[in-house]
């Protein structure tokens, strides 16, 4: 482990060493009792959204991945062809990167400077998995979240850039108190576009500019999520990443990318409970999810 703390973008908001030298949990540390006790109270009108894409081919992918492969090994063909009907049965497959649909960030997804979250090293990510930092260590999260529509109300730059003054500026103006440990949900528009087949050339769409990182770590947010490929624009270039530079290595929090938040956003919900379970994959980097949020 190292024991530099993180300089350049994260500079002045890390969360090393906070919940000891060898955490390998990060933010889901502030998942508390009275925080869970939280998140149900903000479930007032008893709507359950999905908040994760449908597995199929030709959904939006995170990235230059595969698309997903979905194999039967049994189906009700077997049988027919054995003259079954008294009794049957199905089983299938599935084969998908993890970070090919909505998913979550592992904080051991990505490093900078030769280092991960909380100084843990990146050649301990291996051929076997990731030997620190696996999503295994997350655990669930249920939490209250705030929904940010900035499809619907753009912000203020010309290149879309959402900073920290456009964060205020939203929750104020609809009276929405932010508290340690609550999640931020981003609505670009740009999952609409992918959804209805458009690639998006010649469309912009807002995104999470690094400003934000100074907010979130302020506030103590446990996870930020978008509809979009990387929460922030996404250059194309892994090293140029800085909000999740600040946010997955400096504070240990976590990134959810390719939320379909429509729906909600349609019914006008700004803050409802969220509830997310990454699977338990022994090593893995990040885990597809299907984010549930309850208003």
């Amino acid at each position: 482990m190292t024991t530099d703390a993180p300089q350049g973008a994260g500079a002045g908001a890390s969360n090393w060493g906070r919940w000891g030298d060898g955490d390998q949990r990060g933010t889901t540390n502030l998942l508390s009792s009275d925080v869970v006790l939280r998140a149900l109270a903000a479930a007032r009108l008893g709507r359950v959204y999905q908040l994760g894409l449908e597995i199929k081919k030709g959904m939006p992918l995170g990235g230059p991945r595969a698309e997903p492969l979905h194999l039967m090994a049994i189906d009700g063909g077997d049988f027919a062809a054995l003259g079954r009907e008294d009794w049957g049965a199905a089983d299938d497959y599935l084969m998908m990167a993890t970070g090919g649909t909505t998913h979550i960030d592992g904080l051991s997804h990505m490093w900078f400077d030769g280092a991960m979250y909380n100084g843990h090293d990146f050649r301990t990510v291996r051929s076997s998995g990731a030997g620190r930092l696996g999503v295994e260590h997350i655990g669930g999260i249920v939490t209250r979240a705030h929904l940010l529509d900035f499809a619907a109300n753009p912000p203020a730059r010309a290149d879309g850039v959402i900073e920290t003054a456009d964060v205020e500026g939203y929750l104020a103006e609809r009276e929405v108190s932010v508290e340690s440990g609550d999640a931020l949900l981003f609505r670009t528009g740009w999952m609409d576009v992918a959804l209805a087949g458009r690639d998006g050339e010649g469309e912009s769409f807002p995104s999470v500019g690094a400003d934000v990182g100074h907010f979130i770590a302020a506030h103590d947010i446990v996870l930020v999520g978008a509809d979009n490929l990387a929460v922030e624009r996404d250059p194309g270039q892994s090293t140029n990443l800085p909000l999740h530079k600040i946010v997955l290595r400096d504070l240990g929090g976590y990134l959810v990318e390719l939320l379909d938040l429509s729906a909600p956003a349609a019914d006008g919900v700004t803050s409802g409970m969220l509830v997310l379970a990454p699977l338990r994959i022994h090593r893995g980097v990040n885990s597809p999810v299907n984010p549930l949020l309850v208003a």
